[in-house]
């Protein structure tokens, strides 16, 4: 059982996600940490609506046209303020799970579904457990560094479109290289926190130690067209060889 501990601002949150399977035991399909299940509602190429139980809402999960439980375990991209059609495609060529939160600046909420879908995810899919990633947008991108500075041993990396987290925290010691985080943000981004302070950001958890990159979105505002930009698959190509052990 793995639990974890988000520290945001001055309220504490907790991810509670359990695995009935270490790396040492889980069998069917390669991967750093794999699942092994293999027995999800939804099959390649189609969408689960997973309706929380506790409280109100739904997470949206689907599941790849490439989705192969015998052959390889499944990295999860977590998506906050983000579409699926955003990343489907991207999805389907690399055998990633996206997991939909469908929530918006709620940070609680956030953190109690993760708590709820992870176990459910572990034991009905094959899933690679060391190749989590958290994807988001605007305020769902701010959440989506914070949760990550605070879940370091959870969370490969971290992906936003754009996002601040502001200072970066001291490396946990059991994962002593830290997480990993990728930034995209349009010059033409009128929140300055935004842009330039992507840029600052990333540079500043540069010279704390961490690995980042920060793309800059020439004639781009807030909102970064996946279609006409490609600054997604540019993530995905940056952190799809980060895991929890490097």
């Amino acid at each position: 059982m793995r639990f974890l501990l988000s520290a945001l601002i001055a309220v504490v949150l907790v991810f509670g996600c359990s695995s009935s399977k270490s790396s040492s035991d889980s069998g069917g399909g390669s991967g750093i940490d794999p699942s092994g299940g293999s027995g999800g509602p939804a099959g390649p190429g189609q969408t689960y609506d997973y309706t929380i139980s506790a409280g109100s809402g739904h997470v949206y999960i689907y599941i790849p046209t490439s989705y192969d439980p015998q052959n390889a375990a499944s990295p999860v991209i977590w998506l906050f303020n983000e579409e699926i059609f955003q990343w489907k495609a991207i999805a389907d060529a690399n055998n990633i799970i996206l997991v939909d939160l469908d929530q918006y600046n709620e940070t609680q909420a956030y953190v109690d579904k993760i708590n709820e879908v992870c176990p459910w995810l572990e034991q009905k899919y094959n899933v690679d457990k060391a190749r989590y990633y958290f994807a988001g947008w605007s305020a769902g991108g701010n959440i989506a560094i914070m949760l990550t500075d605070a879940n370091q041993t959870f969370v490969a990396a971290a992906m936003v479109f754009p996002g601040s987290g502001g200072a970066a925290p001291a490396k946990p010691a059991g994962r002593p290289n830290g997480a990993k985080y990728y930034y995209a943000v349009g010059d033409q981004d009128t929140a300055t926190h935004y842009y330039p302070g992507c840029i600052d950001e990333a540079n500043y958890r540069a010279q704390q130690g961490y690995t980042t990159k920060c793309d800059v979105v020439q004639g781009c505002g807030h909102h970064i067209d996946e279609s006409k930009y490609h600054k997604r698959q540019d993530a995905w190509n940056w952190v799809k060889d980060f895991n929890l052990t490097n």
